[in-house]
């Protein structure tokens, strides 16, 4: 590149994991060769997040990312009845299957990618649950709600579950 040519400036943000934010330096406090591991570790979380954060500027509340293992999803959320502001809520083919809160929607991301979920796939528990398996399944969880909450006893949601086609 001669002086007369202006650099390239990209105009992306940067985003990095906080993982990748500590092993960028872990050769300061492990031999070089045991560094480039835990990079190469945590390099495909690092690019998936560099991505996912820069192709929703940094906000990506709401997209679904499907598990690269399994038929799962999940999305990052603002939670709205807990003491951290913000939740992965994962589901499968069958219903909600869990969620985790978080103080920051970085750390929410970054786990979220971290459990595989890294793929986006927009649009995704609309198709899911507009079948008649995730409306089996929603049936089947409020059943086994119903137990959680005292409601029902065990017997009464194993028949339940049983009967439930």
């Amino acid at each position: 590149m001669n002086r007369n040519t202006p650099a390239v400036v990209s105009s992306t943000p940067r985003y990095r994991t906080r993982a990748w934010e500590r092993v960028r330096v872990a050769h300061r406090r492990v031999s070089p060769a045991f560094a480039r591991i835990l990079r190469e570790g945590a390099r495909p979380n690092q690019i998936a997040y560099q991505s996912l954060m820069a192709q929703y500027g940094g906000e990506p509340v709401g997209i679904e990312c499907r598990n690269s293992n399994r038929e799962a999803w999940a999305f990052v959320l603002p939670e709205a009845s807990g003491d951290q502001p913000w939740r992965i809520q994962q589901f499968d083919q069958d219903s909600f299957i869990g969620h985790m809160c978080f103080d920051t929607i970085e750390e929410a991301v970054e786990e979220m990618l971290r459990m595989g979920y890294r793929r986006v796939d927009v649009g995704a528990l609309d198709r899911v649950a507009a079948t008649d398996r995730w409306a089996l399944g929603v049936r089947r969880s409020a059943i086994m709600q119903r137990h959680q909450e005292g409601l029902i006893s065990y017997r009464q949601m194993a028949e339940e579950l049983s009967s439930t086609v």
